[in-house]
């Protein structure tokens, strides 16, 4: 099964697809897009068509190649994520430059997945400038954007532009139905995931991701004072961390298989330190998208209550929860404490990225609500 068949629910992934398979390989891609497109899904699939061995520039998805680019596991692919609110000029100067100059250790292309690039200053973006003027023939750089005004029209100008765009629920209900998931799950699903298909079919097919979801959404009902929203505090960064020790066990695996492929050759040392650089990178920001994750499934909660309280049923999206979210539309809880609740969680989420004690913002961020929003008396009764 090809690498693009997961994306074949987008058109833009299907036209890159085409292209790269007739060997139109752009040296820098800049894929533009809201969050949840399938941006990040699709740089994979770009990369492993490129380094596929058994079905260049289509990507057999089923072979070594395809399977490590798939879990981030191929020395040849880089991805570069922001350390903090950033990404440095450092990062740009003293990792890529120096590995965009080697050629491929064992794929045909070396490929810089380079995520959330207009978080690059503008010294990172001035320093990338020069190597996306002048690039290797084996090198090709993938950036990733949600917002394009704030990479440079220096930049942009260099790249190949893909807009990307949300899924439609109807579309997502489609691919997943056709996966195996119910139609309950796969509506409840597309509802979910905000057109985001990749996110839906994690909660529909995963049991861990729909498991982690069902406890963000239960954490309203126990917000019942500063004392329990400390506790709540406690329980959701436990997750998130519980989630980053299992990643940290996945990436001893990776560091065994680089062990495995490069041996004590050339360039054994440099890349050791680069994952090792990159690894850590990738556990920060993963906690970030775990807390940020229940915090959106805070804030998809209370907006249910208010679209229920408003008469619209039909358009919320925790449509397995109706019964307990109509109890809270009938409570006492004021529409602006709803809307001041989904404001602050949002705000929290964003803050995520700058904030070197997450561990106190969410407790800040959980006090608030429980002030905000304390649950009706009968939901809290029965937690």
């Amino acid at each position: 099964m090809s690498v693009w068949h997961p994306l074949e629910a987008s058109r833009a992934a299907a036209g890159l697809a085409r292209q790269i398979a007739a060997g139109e390989v752009a040296h820098a891609w800049l894929l533009l897009g809201p969050a949840g497109s399938g941006k990040r899904p699709t740089a994979v699939a770009l990369a492993a068509a490129l380094n596929c061995p058994v079905d260049r520039g289509v990507g057999c998805g089923e072979c070594s190649s395809c399977a490590r680019i798939q879990r981030g596991r191929y020395p040849d692919v880089h991805h570069v994520v922001p350390e903090g609110p950033l990404i440095p000029v450092d990062i740009i100067r003293e990792v890529i430059i120096p590995e965009a100059s080697r050629s491929p250790f064992e794929g045909h292309f070396k490929v810089f997945i380079i995520e959330e690039a207009d978080r690059m200053n503008d010294p990172a973006q001035n320093a990338l400038l020069k190597t996306l003027e002048e690039p290797q023939p084996d090198t090709v750089f993938v950036l990733i954007s949600d917002n394009e005004e704030e990479v440079l029209e220096t930049i942009r100008s260099r790249c190949r532009i893909v807009r990307m765009e949300p899924v439609s629920e109807g579309r997502i209900v489609q691919l997943l139905s056709e996966a195996g998931v119910s139609d309950d799950r796969a509506l409840l699903a597309a509802r979910l995931s905000e057109g985001d298909f990749e996110r839906a079919r994690a909660l529909g097919s995963d049991p861990q991701v729909a498991e982690r979801r069902m406890f963000w959404v239960s954490l309203p009902k126990q917000l019942r004072s500063p004392l329990d929203a400390l506790d709540v505090a406690t329980q959701l960064i436990d997750v998130a961390r519980s989630v980053v020790k299992e990643r940290e066990q996945s990436q001893k695996e990776e560091v065994v298989e680089l062990a495995e492929a490069m041996g004590e050759g050339r360039g054994t040392a440099t890349a050791r330190t680069t994952l090792a650089k990159r690894h850590k990178r990738e556990l920060r920001r993963l906690e970030e998208e775990i807390l940020g994750e229940a915090l959106t499934s805070i804030a998809s909660f209370y907006r249910d209550v208010l679209t229920v309280r408003s008469g619209g049923t039909e358009a919320a999206a925790n449509i397995d929860l109706l019964d307990e979210i109509e109890w809270w539309a009938t409570g006492g809880v004021e529409d602006r404490n709803l809307v001041s609740a989904m404001e602050r969680c949002v705000v929290a989420r964003a803050g995520l990225i700058r904030n070197a004690n997450v561990a106190l913002a969410i407790e800040a961020t959980l006090i608030e609500l429980s002030a905000l929003v304390p649950p009706p008396a009968a939901v809290g009764a029965g937690a």
